[in-house]
Order: structure tokens, then C-alpha cells, then sequence
């Protein structure tokens, strides 16, 4: 991809700062120093075990053509902009380079859960029609670095963009959105994730709903979640008053949206069926029409987020067809509902990337939905879920027996009361036995189904690299791509 040809003393005007030697054009900015290559500027941050700084004379040697710093380092042969904050001074970079770009549309997604699964099905629709020049969030690249960062790689081909946003605290948002300059903001969902650093599920709704702050022009617009109004997630109160003058287009099921309490339009599911290759979704909507799409990935949970698509694309004045012949191409990155076919009849869905409780229990319908004579749910510890924490867990292991599910297995600090809370489940220390546990299962009944979900910190992938090194023996195992929950 072409560079940013971003004069440095362009740069330096941007943060406000002064510089010695010549002026240069800048490629590339970056903060890994393992990654800098001839023309980059490099930004030396400084977190809690690894300072940017101890590299500046490495990443100078590599090519870069200047350094961004908090403190400057002797002996050191390139131009040194030196900042109060190396962090603001990245995104204050970031705001300055996405404003010389008109992207039709740029859209931000935040939300619980469904951020990642929402961004890719928006960039699977805007990747056909710009030919696939529409920058998307990469990854996990979603903080108060990583947004910055996708935006500093915008560049001249880019149409379009689909920027997804997270959150720990109040505020963070509110700091990133801005930078963004979307003209189509989404929150996905509001779940009980990172309760443990927000405090309370109101706190989490006025964070997510920081986002409509950015929407200033009167054709933005705000997607809007729409739930039940007894449902205690439902967040229509709390952002009530900051989109009395926005453009809101509501999405959720039909009953909860249909009647309006204060938005101009909305998208509502019908109907959703499981069939071999993902589900067929029928939606309905106040102002296009109605439409079905056969989506080619899994989960109830992924119907909302259908609607949340359509809701902003058709508002911004997409087509039906448009939008389902973006749809039914979207792939979603591994490790969140990824299935994986270890045997005839020996399913595994791989949801290890992260959970919270409405996640988990999302994933446990899927599982359900899965043909198998036996369902296998293997769960890991959710974090940042605060003092709740252990009940919370619980209230998953019940929704599963609830469910349904054949056999429990767990894995962690509190995995003997997970077990105990199944009736019959297992805690295991060793992802390895944990595996030959599940293993035994398909050699006595030839037919099971298996899910595997945890926190990040649980990593829980160690149970699915096990089951698939067991079966790779014999060569059988494959992996479909498939969603996030």
C-alpha cells in the first residue's frame, strides 16, 4: 500500500512542537519497533514493562526518519519531536491525518458484544462496492491506541472505513470517537461486560452511549439497540436525551421496535431458521421494505446483528440487494464461534477469543442448535466481571443445564463450583486431560458437539489446540470460519 507522503513538519505543526533537521516525507507512523522500516516515524510509548524509548537508537538504524518522544536521548542522528504525551500526541496525529479524507461513509461500532461480528459484515458490504477499498479495524485494535493506529493507515485509495471502538471506563469514547469523524454511529449491545470496571450496567450504557457525540451533522446517523422497555438493559433512557436531535434508526426484534418511542425509523427481525451453511434471517423495516437473507454464520444472537447493518446501510441509502450481496460473502476472524470439524460427527466450535455472560449464553444456543447426540460445553473464567464475578458464572453453568447441555467441564480458579454447580461436571487443571476427557466421549458415542469459551486470560484455546493435535493425526481436522458472539 501506498505511504502517507506526510510532510514531518506537517507533523510537527500537529503537536505543536519544534524539531532539528530537515524537512522529510513520512511514510509510515508506528509504535512497534520490531516493525519500523525506512521512512517511518516512530513513536516511543511508555507503558508498564517495556519503554519506547530503549529504541530509539535501533529504530533510527532501521530507517526511521524521525522519533517522537517525551524525553530526549543523547547521540541520537534524526530529528527528535519531543511531546508532553506520546499517547495524545498519537491521537491528536490521528484526528489531523482522518481529516484529510472524505470517506462515504465512515462508520463507528462499539457495543458488549457483537462489535467485531458488526464491523466485518459492514466492510463485507462496503468491500464490494469500493472493491475492497474500505479500511477496517484490524484485530483487537480498538483502544486508545489501537483506533489511532487504524486511522494513521488510511490512505488515498480508501472510500470507505468501519472503525469499532471499545471501552473499560466512562470516557474513553468519548476521547476516541472524535477522532474517528463517523457519519454512521452503532452500538451493537448492552451487556454485563467489564462490569468489574465500570461499576454498573447504567455506567456501561452512558459510556457506549458517548458515541452519538460524534454524530454533528443533522444526516448522521445514530443505530440504536432497541430492547424491551422492562429489560434491564434497556439503555433507550439513558441516551434518550442526547439523540433528541440526531437521526436514529432503532434495530432489534420487531416487537420491541415497531412502536416507537422517539426514533424516526427502525429494522426488526421476523423470523430466523438454522440451515446447513449459517441461518436464514427475515427482517422488516418502518421505511424499505422487507427483505430475507441466508447468512452464512451461526447464532441467534447474529440476527440482531443483521439488523443493525441493514438499519444503518439502508438509512444511508443502500440497497437490499447491495447489502445481501455484502452479507452472504462476510468471513469473521478465528477463535470467536470458530467451527471446527475434528472427525465425522466430532464438531468443536471455538469461541475462546473473550466472553461475558451474555456472550457465553449466546454461544451455548449456538452450541445447541448444532445436530449431535451429545453437547459438550467446556467453559473458562470471564473476567473484569467485579464482585458478582462468582455469581454470575454460576448463573451460566445453570443456563446450560438449562439448555441442555450433555457435559460440563471447567477450567479455572473457581472450576470445582462451576462442576458442582452442573451437578455432573468436571474441573480440570491441564488443557491436555482436559481434552482426552472430551476425546472419550466421541470414541464411546461417535456423534458430539463441543464448546469451548473463556476470557482472553482463561486462554482457553490451549483446550482446542489439544483436541485438534489429538486429531491431526489422522489428518481429518478442518476449520470453517464462522462468527463472534
Amino acid at each position: 500500500m501506498h505511504g502517507m507522503n506526510w510532510l514531518l513538519s506537517d507533523i510537527a505543526q500537529v503537536l505543536d512542537t519544534s524539531y532539528r533537521g530537515e524537512d522529510v516525507y513520512v511514510q509510515r507512523i508506528i509504535t512497534d519497533s520490531r516493525h519500523v522500516q525506512l521512512g517511518d516515524v516512530f513513536v516511543a510509548l511508555v507503558g508498564e514493562r517495556v519503554d519506547g524509548h530503549d529504541f530509539i537508537h535501533e529504530v533510527i538504524a532501521k530507517g526511521a526518519v524521525a522519533v517522537i518522544v517525551t524525553r530526549f536521548t543523547a547521540g541520537v542522528d534524526a530529528p527528535q519531536l519531543c511531546v508532553p504525551d506520546a499517547v495524545i500526541a498519537l491521537q491528536n496525529l490521528a484526528g489531523a491525518w482522518r481529516r484529510k479524507f472524505t470517506l462515504s461513509p465512515c462508520i463507528a461500532v462499539t457495543g458488549s458484544n457483537g462489535k467485531t461480528s458488526v464491523k466485518e459484515m459492514f466492510a463485507s458490504v462496503l468491500n464490494v462496492l469500493t472493491d475492497g477499498h474500505t479500511l477496517l479495524t484490524q484485530g483487537n485494535l480498538n483502544n486508545h491506541l489501537g483506533v489511532p493506529m487504524t486511522l494513521l493507515s488510511l490512505r488515498s485509495l480508501h472510500q470507505s472505513a468501519v472503525v469499532e471502538i471499545g471501552a473499560n471506563h466512562v470516557g474513553e469514547i468519548a476521547c476516541l470517537v472524535p477522532l474517528v469523524q463517523p457519519n454512521i454511529a452503532v452500538i451493537t449491545s448492552i451487556a454485563m461486560a467489564h462490569i468489574g470496571e465500570f461499576g454498573s450496567l447504567e455506567r456501561i450504557m452512558q459510556a457506549k452511549g458517548e458515541i452519538w457525540s460524534a454524530l454533528t451533522d443533522k444526516t448522521d446517523i445514530a443505530v440504536v439497540p432497541v430492547v424491551s422497555e422492562m429489560s434491564p438493559f434497556n439503555a433507550w433512557p439513558v441516551w434518550q436525551a442526547s439523540l433528541a436531535n440526531k437521526r436514529v434508526v432503532a434495530f432489534g426484534q420487531l416487537a420491541d421496535v415497531q412502536v416507537s418511542r422517539g426514533w424516526h425509523a427502525w429494522v426488526g427481525v421476523v423470523d430466523r431458521k438454522p440451515t446447513a451453511g449459517g441461518q436464514r434471517v427475515t427482517l422488516a423495516s418502518s421505511d424499505w421494505g422487507s427483505e430475507t437473507i441466508d447468512l452464512p454464520i451461526l447464532g441467534a444472537h447474529q440476527a440482531n446483528n443483521v439488523a443493525a447493518v441493514a438499519a444503518g446501510l439502508l438509512a444511508y441509502g443502500l440497497s437490499w440487494q447491495a447489502i445481501k450481496t455484502g452479507l452472504v460473502q462476510t468471513i469473521l476472524p478465528g477463535g470467536r464461534l470458530r467451527k471446527v470439524t475434528l472427525a465425522p460427527k466430532f464438531t468443536v466450535i471455538d469461541d475462546t477469543y473473550n466472553a461475558n455472560p451474555a456472550s457465553m449464553n449466546a454461544a451455548i444456543a449456538v452450541l445447541m442448535e448444532l445436530p449431535a447426540k451429545m453437547h459438550i460445553f467446556v467453559m473458562g473464567m470471564m473476567g473484569e466481571l467485579g464482585d458478582d464475578a462468582l455469581s454470575l458464572h454460576l448463573q451460566v453453568v445453570t443456563a446450560a443445564k438449562k439448555a441442555g447441555v450433555s457435559a460440563f467441564y471447567a477450567m479455572g480458579k473457581e472450576a470445582d463450583k462451576l462442576a458442582t454447580q452442573f451437578g455432573d461436571g468436571v474441573a480440570y487443571d491441564d488443557a491436555t486431560q482436559l481434552a482426552q476427557a472430551v476425546s472419550a466421549h466421541y470414541q464411546e458415542i461417535g456423534d458430539v458437539a463441543v464448546l469451548v469459551k473463556g476470557s482472553r486470560s482463561s486462554r482457553m484455546e490451549r483446550v482446542v489446540e489439544a483436541l485438534i493435535a489429538m486429531n491431526n493425526q489422522e489428518n481429518r481436522a478442518t476449520v470453517e470460519g464462522v462468527a463472534k458472539v
